[in-house]
């Protein structure tokens, strides 16, 4: 199941055990499984098991007697321990008030967690009132023992894997394992930028609080349209709730125009990403309790050649690029005005400037050469 320890190489397993892998999450997994060739000193082999179909080999089903809420979780630690006995390193990712956190965290030595997020802070978010209250606390509980007992806690950012170890007064070793896009897998979009008006492209699954869409609204119905240079076009894609597309209808005018279509796939977006001049990334991030991210939708979008304009600080995003723009407090003529600037800026040039720090197996090499230091 799991790959035979190398001579002179580490051996590691990524373990990922959920009810439904997302769309990006599966397309961060395919990037891991492909860029596993390309990393030197170590042998790493990518788990993922989920209710849904199978990609094999590295995204399998959960069999049908454990895909209950504790079914998953109890299957999850069964794989972990099955797997750590053949590996260096078990890299195991992190998922919430997990009962059985208590009786097997302890039992695996060489498992490292691995976040995505400030968990106590996101269920609070996404679970108003006591469920989030309660919930959030018996994720303090379980979390601590995860915390505790783990080599080494990762985090996607910096920021998170400090998290893990300070809110539960815990001092381990950390390291950053970014999310990353293999450049193989992403191409350069085509250039069919228009001449009279900027495009800004919103994707996202769902727009969530921490999205902050709201605060576009808001920035557009303040600014005095009449005095910007040229049309804005807001192209919104993903999941939004009925109100958000009200909204969006209502705001629009002639000179700042909200577009919404909803979830799409990559093959139905890529022709509107041809025609924008610059991306939109999360622009409330601080309602989960974080000030910098490392979002996948963002890498894809630098790969692709578009500048991005965020409301935060991000791996991927250097503060002084004339590809990038960081803000604080949103407006509709900063957006007009940076998306005149990135006309000028051509789709390859921002796609080799951000590869270095989006690249997948630039990210996973990092974990290896951390591992290998705790040998």
């Amino acid at each position: 199941m799991v790959a035979h320890q190398a001579v002179n190489k580490v051996c590691i397993a990524h373990l990922t055990v959920v009810r439904q892998l997302t769309p990006g999450q599966l397309k961060q997994l395919r990037y891991e499984y492909l860029s596993i060739t390309k990393l030197e000193g170590c042998c790493w082999t990518t788990y993922a098991f989920h209710c849904g179909p199978e990609i094999k080999p590295y995204v399998l089903c959960i069999p049908r007697p454990f895909q209950g809420l504790l079914g998953r979780k109890l299957f999850k630690w069964l794989v972990a321990f099955f797997i750590s006995n053949k590996v260096d390193h078990l890299l195991l990712r992190h998922d919430t008030f997990d009962p059985f956190a208590l009786l097997f965290a302890p039992l695996i030595g060489n498992r490292s967690s691995v976040h995505h997020a400030k968990e106590c802070a996101e269920l609070l978010l996404i679970k108003p009132g006591i469920k989030g209250k309660l919930a959030s606390l018996l994720e303090r509980i379980t979390g601590r023992i995860v915390v505790s007992t783990s080599k080494a806690i990762f985090g996607v950012t910096h920021e998170i894997a400090q998290y893990e170890c300070s809110s539960h007064h815990i001092k381990k070793p950390i390291c950053v394992y970014s999310n990353g896009i293999l450049p193989s897998e992403v191409d350069v979009l085509a250039d069919q930028r228009s001449t009279n008006a900027v495009h800004a492209a919103f994707i996202c699954g769902t727009f969530s609080a921490w999205h902050g869409l709201e605060k576009l609204f808001y920035a557009a119905q303040e600014c005095c349209a009449e005095d910007l240079p040229c049309r804005l076009v807001f192209h919104l894609i993903g999941r939004a709730s009925a109100r958000q597309f009200e909204q969006a209808a209502e705001i629009s005018s002639d000179c700042i125009r909200f577009e919404t279509y909803g979830t799409m796939n990559e093959a139905e977006y890529i022709p509107i990403l041809q025609l924008c001049d610059i991306g939109i990334a999360s622009l409330a991030l601080e309602r989960k309790g974080l000030h910098e991210a490392s979002t996948l939708k963002v890498r894809e979008m630098l790969a692709f050649g578009l500048p991005m304009y965020s409301g935060h600080k991000d791996l991927a995003l250097p503060e002084a690029e004339d590809y990038i723009k960081v803000v604080n407090i949103i407006s509709i003529n900063e957006i007009v005005e940076f998306g005149l600037s990135a006309k000028t800026l051509s789709r390859k040039y921002v796609r080799s400037r951000s590869l270095e720090r989006i690249d997948k197996a630039a990210a996973m090499q990092v974990v290896v050469s951390f591992l290998r230091s705790l040998r």
